[in-house]
């Protein structure tokens, strides 16, 4: 050991604290003017400590199962009356579920119902947290390696938990849904209203932003939206419940303060363009183009009568009468379409044989030279 005079000793101990805290503001100030390096830092160290949360935790994980079996011991009976009740009800529904899974196959063949893409899932468990930016958040032990990405959606055994905000190599770290930094677009399903839920660091996440001539109902589902492409719809959150007059919160379905195996979804949220069905008018664009990829013509399918009518603004008060198709030789030359001879359409809007005399109103005089062509003919 150095040997330090005393005088050195003091020294040094009175720069100890004003060292401490200037190490401290150069942290912090690094960690402002650079996350990225911040968030890898943490993430590594994350990384480094991970197996070790997991060795730490895993005790405590088989005490607590050993307890949960201990108090299911004690209310076997009462769970197997329960179990024997709740089966004869299901027997019921089984067979209702049978019915409508039927019909609904039957419904999705006939209409050529496209399926989502299942997605891919990881399973981790809750190794704990270092803390960081949000107070309610835990991580796992898969990351990138696993397949796990930012951004991908974490659900508990009883529903939605939260989402990937952070990743390492091997671990990651899940935004809990009742972080105060949680805002997840819902979709209330018995009042059929939307809200967003925001977090509030209870267990109780709060509902905002609904209609307020369409208020929450007590004790209606809440499943994810959809909204904005952020997550998919569907996914079951909670219920509602009422603390107070005019207050509504979500009672989340998965237990956020005993979280110990999450399943981690990858989701491909993104447009989806159902092919043209036989039969179906492609849908044209703004800028005249089709849903199959072609340019839309104004006149295609148009007659040169059609054309004349509504460049004069001649009204159709009522229905042409039909008249009987003629053979191709017996048919006059200009029954053709607009398609046929296009460059002959402005010399047949100012030929004098295309005005009738006036018709009194209501009255339309068929033009037998303007007839539409049989169908199956260009």
């Amino acid at each position: 050991m150095i040997p330090v005079s005393i005088q050195i000793r003091q020294a040094l101990d009175r720069l100890w604290l004003p060292a401490m805290l200037l190490l401290s503001i150069a942290i912090m100030l690094l960690g402002w003017a650079n996350q990225r390096v911040t968030v890898a830092a943490r993430m590594a160290t994350a990384d480094v400590l991970s197996p070790l949360w997991s060795l730490v935790a895993l005790p405590g994980h088989e005490v607590s199962e050993a307890v949960s079996e201990l108090h299911s011991i004690g209310h076997l009976a009462r769970e197997n009356a329960q179990l024997r009740s709740e089966n004869e009800t299901l027997r019921g529904w089984y067979d209702v579920a049978v019915s409508l899974t039927q019909e609904n196959a039957t419904l999705k063949e006939n209409l050529h119902w496209m399926p989502d893409p299942l997605p891919s899932f990881v399973t981790g468990r809750v190794v704990g947290d270092i803390g960081g930016l949000y107070s309610h958040a835990v991580l796992i032990n898969a990351g990138p390696a696993n397949g796990v990405r930012v951004g991908d959606v974490a659900l508990a055994a009883d529903g939605f938990a939260g989402r990937v905000t952070e990743t390492g190599v091997h671990s990651a770290r899940i935004l809990l849904i009742n972080d105060v930094a949680s805002r997840i677009p819902v979709l209330l399903e018995s009042s059929h209203g939307t809200a967003i839920m925001a977090g509030d660091n209870t267990s109780t996440p709060r509902l905002i932003f609904y209609a307020q001539d369409n208020h929450p109902v007590e004790g209606e589902r809440v499943v994810t939206s959809g909204q904005a492409d952020l997550l998919p719809t569907g996914i079951p959150v909670g219920t509602v419940h009422y603390i107070h007059a005019g207050t509504p919160v979500v009672s989340p379905y998965a237990r956020l303060n005993h979280l110990s195996i999450v399943r981690v979804f990858n989701f491909e949220t993104g447009t989806i363009e159902s092919p043209d069905a036989p039969g179906r008018v492609p849908v044209t664009s703004e800028r005249g183009i089709r849903s199959d990829g072609k340019k839309e013509n104004p006149l295609d399918g148009m007659t040169l009568g059609g054309v004349v009518e509504s460049a004069t603004g001649r009204s159709t008060g009522g229905s042409a009468p039909q008249h009987q198709d003629t053979p191709d030789n017996d048919k006059p030359a200009s029954s053709h379409t607009v398609e046929d001879h296009p460059q002959n359409q402005n010399e047949d809007d100012n030929s004098p044989g295309d005005h009738p005399p006036a018709q009194k109103s209501g009255s339309i005089t068929p033009r037998s030279s303007f007839s539409l062509p049989p169908a199956g003919r260009g």
